[in-house]
């Protein structure tokens, strides 16, 4: 049996992907506090009900406040 497998991204596709990781860290780097907070809270709604459909959610696993 021969086994498939992909290609290796090119370098450029590399350098390209790594490009725009630096550009999304460095414009959350300037966002305030709040909003940082804000973005945290809303994948802490996406990511919980995923976690909690595999197993029990522990006692600090739990959404936080917008307050």
């Amino acid at each position: 049996m021969t086994e498939m497998t992909s290609p290796r991204p090119s370098t450029e596709l590399l350098a390209t992907l790594r490009r725009g990781k630096d550009e999304l860290h460095a414009s959350h780097r300037v966002l305030p506090l709040h909003e940082k907070v804000r973005m945290v809270i809303e994948l802490q709604r996406i990511t919980l009900p995923l976690i909690a459909r595999r197993r029990p959610l522990k006692y600090y696993e739990r959404e936080w406040r917008e307050d």
